[in-house]
Order: C-alpha cells, then sequence, then structure tokens
C-alpha cells in the first residue's frame, strides 16, 4: 500500500495533526457520535492518546522511541482514565 518510502507511520504523522478523524476508520468515529458528551470526550483522548503513543514507539530511530515500561506505563494510565481515574493520562512521563 505504501510506496515511494511512504509507511503507516509516516503517513499517520503527517495526516494525523490532532485530529483523530483523519487517520482512523470513518465508522469509529460514526459509532462515537451516539455517545453521551463525556463519554465521546473520554473516547476522543484515549484514541489520541493511542495514536501519539502508537507514533511515538514507531518512531525511525529506536533510541528516541519509549522504553516498554514507559509504554507500559502509559496504557497503564490511559486504563485508569478509562476507568474514571481523570488525573491519571496527565501525569504520562512521555509527555503524551
Amino acid at each position: 500500500m505504501f510506496v515511494g518510502g511512504l509507511s503507516l507511520h509516516k503517513w499517520v504523522k503527517c495526516h494525523y495533526n490532532g485530529r483523530v478523524e483523519k487517520v482512523i476508520d470513518s465508522s469509529l468515529v460514526r459509532a462515537s457520535r451516539a455517545e453521551s458528551p463525556k463519554v465521546k470526550k473520554m473516547w476522543e483522548i484515549a484514541v489520541r492518546e493511542l495514536i501519539e503513543l502508537g507514533i511515538l514507539c514507531t518512531l525511525e530511530s529506536p533510541h528516541t522511541r519509549p522504553t516498554m515500561l514507559d509504554a507500559a506505563d502509559d496504557l497503564d494510565r490511559l486504563k485508569r482514565y478509562l476507568r474514571g481515574d481523570t488525573h491519571a493520562i496527565f501525569a504520562s512521563p512521555l509527555g503524551i
């Protein structure tokens, strides 16, 4: 699917710019519209965090990627956030 040096990482990084609807399946965006404003906001934050973590974890240079421990910590914070700890996600050591 990707030619001329383009990769999934480069495509997402180029198209994302903080707008999740640009890089995820449109059916997921449509499904989220039926949710309450609170659930919709949590969904958008969770998807944004996952996209940004994915971008960081697929950087070209292994030395610039987060460690597996840092990535696991971020996923744990996201999990706690989705359970209702609204402060958990914003304490990320990766700054995402």
